[in-house]
């Protein structure tokens, strides 16, 4: 047997690695193009148990594919709708928080935003200061009003971090500022800063317990204490 007659039995008897196929055929996408005949005798299990074309499993997939994507553009696009909805409810509260003269303006400008645009059931503005007589809004109150020293320092402890968060409503503090206490049980604390100093905290109270929880977004309300601090610093 002549050389070439033994290279060509050893290549022969040589069992076909399919990762080998796989990567030829990754080379070469167009293969089948060349060799359309062979696309009908390719057969792929189906979920089904039955057998289907090459062509009818890549139309299966393609279509999966154009659904995965279908449902993803439409929640991007919900999200996108619902962000112009909080954009233009952001926008009108801070219009009528840059249009306030008096601590009361702010806290119901505050007060009307959160219960009835944003759905919250009760809201308390809580500034670390005292308070002058015409400072009278329900909604506006004062840690220095707060005799037990306890609750006072818990609600100043509110403020510890500087940025927006929710934490379930609990506590004889929060008690003490909200008169339907025994009704909420979620709420978004948002600390208010000017510079480095702590002026209060915006405290947003919920009857329902998953309405300000750890999957809020707190973006907004971290942009509206901005904007509240700086109308609080001109008071």
């Amino acid at each position: 047997m002549s050389n070439t007659d033994k290279n060509n039995v050893t290549h022969q008897d040589k069992p076909i690695d399919g990762s080998a196929v796989a990567d030829y055929l990754r080379q070469n996408p167009d293969f089948f193009n060349q060799r359309s005949e062979l696309l009908a005798s390719i057969e792929l299990a189906h979920n089904c148990g039955q057998a289907t074309s090459l062509i009818e499993r890549q139309t299966q997939v393609m279509r999966q594919k154009i659904q995965d994507y279908d449902i993803r553009m439409s929640d991007v696009l919900g999200t996108a709708r619902r962000n112009d909805v909080q954009f233009e409810k952001t926008k009108r509260l801070v219009t009528e928080l840059a249009a306030a003269t008096h601590l009361n303006d702010i806290t119901e400008a505050l007060k009307q935003s959160f219960t009835a645009e944003f759905h919250s059931d009760a809201v308390q503005l809580v500034l670390f200061c005292d308070l002058k007589s015409q400072d009278n809004h329900a909604n506006l109150s004062s840690t220095q009003s707060i005799d037990n020293k306890v609750d006072r320092a818990h609600i100043q402890a509110l403020a510890a971090k500087n940025w927006a968060y929710c934490q379930t409503f609990s506590g004889p503090a929060m008690e003490q500022l909200f008169p339907s206490y025994k009704k909420l049980k979620s709420s978004a604390i948002v600390p208010l800063y000017l510079r480095e100093k702590a002026l209060g905290v915006l405290i947003i109270a919920s009857n329902s317990a998953d309405h300000y929880s750890d999957q809020l977004d707190t973006l907004f309300l971290n942009h509206v204490a901005a904007v509240a601090s700086r109308c609080l610093g001109r008071m």
